[in-house]
């Protein structure tokens, strides 16, 4: 059966090995992804205009294929509520600056949003920004307390978000339910004599 700390570890590895204190905290304290999917983001933190960019990035992160993607589990609220319950001001802000900085990219590629780009258009910006969060990190690797690059923050959660999300959780983790469902209508037969008391 997997628990949030099997979770956290599973996810950790989909990251390159490492996740905030922020997002572990919050996954811990029970910040999940509802069960029908939760589409609606009911700001504590994020703009509209920021929610259309998370929700953009989001989708090309972890799109629908033959399983539901990103946008289909609700992961723009949960990064939504996992910012604003248990991100730092420094780190909101980070992500809030980052945000900004890929709608000004956008502006100068297209004279659009982030989100009016195309698909093809908004996974070359995304690969820019996770070479740019990759170096980064990898420069500030044995650095206490170094500042994470905005994509980084947003990658972890939306990766984590959905993995919380039972599509994620059934589909991608392997979850399965134990001891099982409950079900009084199996016949004797089925079960065997040692099951009968």
């Amino acid at each position: 059966m997997m628990d949030r700390r099997e979770l956290l570890y599973r996810a950790s590895m989909l990251l390159g090995g490492v996740i905030t204190t922020s997002a572990a905290a919050g996954v811990l304290a029970g910040c999940t992804t509802a069960p029908d999917g939760m589409g609606e983001v009911k700001s504590g933190f994020l703009t509209a205009e920021e929610t259309a960019t998370v929700s953009a990035m989001a989708e090309q992160i972890i799109p629908r294929t033959d399983t539901p993607g990103a946008l289909d589990v609700g992961v723009p609220a949960f990064i939504d509520r996992m910012l604003s319950g248990y991100y730092t001001d420094y780190e909101r802000g980070i992500v809030r600056t980052g945000l900004a900085s890929a709608n000004a990219d956008a502006a100068k590629l297209r004279g659009k949003s982030f989100a009016q780009l195309t698909a093809d258009e908004q996974v070359a910006l995304m690969r820019e920004y996770d070479k740019a969060q990759f170096d980064q990190t990898r420069a500030n690797a044995n650095v206490q307390g170094a500042s994470p690059h905005y994509f980084r923050l947003v990658k972890e959660l939306t990766i984590i978000g959905f993995c919380m999300s039972e599509a994620g959780a059934t589909k991608l983790m392997n979850y399965a339910q134990s001891p099982g469902p409950f079900r009084g209508d199996v016949p004797l037969n089925e079960v065997g004599k040692a099951s009968a008391l």
